[in-house]
């Protein structure tokens, strides 16, 4: 009897303290029931980068993935939703059938419209990428799940420089100013990190101003309202410098993406003259004179022998005439 009546009151302790536990610690004994899980299988944590094409066109694909830990498939319908500054077209599956401990992916492809022109987009800007997926037994909704990524585009940098020559002549000793365009042809701004300039042939001859480019900033070219930027430089030919045609490159490095870029020009270099020799005067006189026909005759020995000549004449003639009177 006290067996029996030990035992009952053991019975009724537990299932007191059972019946005082809360739901969720009951529920820790028991599995989870099984579902399905949406997620990316590209690398989204820093984000996705678009490929872009030397035409500018965009390129890219995401992929996502649903896994089904059912003993049953599951059938959801997908939806997409890009909040963007970039006019992004994107193409993914409607919907989708994911059999019973399955994970199956599916690809969303994202473009953009030819007749965008990309580098009107400022690549700093995000775009977001949200796809839902909805299951529906008949006209009810039994679950759904979102997830979101951000999409960037990337920066381009094409940052060279073009030359106006001068239209004035370049003589030894002297100098000519001419204008330097530093064209951004990326879709990102720049800016020049470093300018340099080689000349070939011409050892005599440099290039004044190239220290001032450095830090120059230059927005995209034809987008986005940039402006190119301009600056001056100088050439500068010493007085040994010959003449000779002489073979000019100008090259900037670009901050962005630390390539160097450059132009190729020539420059006609003329010998140095100098106006003070007074040699060249008295050429040119002698010149003038040899071409006018003009002869000025230095040597007056001719002219002497002229004179003996008439004086000899008049003595015999004085000799004669007191001979005659005799």
């Amino acid at each position: 009897m006290n067996k029996r009546v030990t035992l009952f009151f053991a019975f009724t302790v537990l299932l007191t303290l059972g019946l005082s536990l809360p739901p969720s610690v009951m529920a820790q004994d028991q599995f989870e029931a099984p579902s399905w899980t949406l997620g990316w299988s590209t690398d989204m944590d820093d984000g996705f980068t678009v490929t872009m094409e030397d035409d500018w066109d965009i390129e890219g694909e995401i992929v996502a993935y649903v896994e089904n830990t059912r003993m049953s498939q599951v059938q959801l319908e997908l939806t997409y939703e890009i909040t963007t500054w970039v006019p992004f077209t994107f193409d993914g599956p409607e919907s989708i059938t994911v059999g019973a401990g399955e994970n199956k992916s599916f690809t969303i492809n994202i473009a953009t419209d030819s007749n965008v022109d990309a580098r009107e987009y400022n690549p700093d800007n995000t775009s977001t990428l949200t796809i839902a997926a909805n299951e529906n037994v008949g006209d009810t909704s039994t679950g759904d799940q979102e997830i979101e990524g951000s999409i960037h585009v990337p920066k381009i940098f094409n940052l060279r420089p073009e030359i106006t020559p001068s239209s004035d002549e370049l003589h030894a000793g002297s100098t000519v100013e001419i204008s330097i365009q530093m064209i951004n042809l990326g879709n990102a701004n720049d800016a020049v990190k470093e300018a340099s300039a080689q000349v070939r042939s011409c050892p005599h001859l440099t290039v004044d101003g190239l220290e001032a480019l450095a830090n120059t900033l230059v927005d995209p070219t034809g987008a986005r309202n940039g402006r190119d930027a301009f600056a001056t430089l100088t050439l500068v030919a010493s007085e040994s410098q010959p003449r000779r045609s002489c073979e000019v490159t100008i090259s900037l490095i670009s901050e962005g993406d630390d390539v160097g870029r450059s132009t190729t020009f020539d420059v006609e270099v003329f010998a140095y003259v100098n106006d003070d020799d007074s040699s060249f005067g008295g050429n040119d006189e002698v010149d003038d004179n040899a071409d006018s026909g003009l002869n000025v005759e230095s040597n007056t020995l001719p002219g002497f022998l002229a004179l003996d000549a008439v004086l000899i004449f008049a003595a015999v003639g004085v000799i004669c005439r007191k001979r005659s009177t005799l």
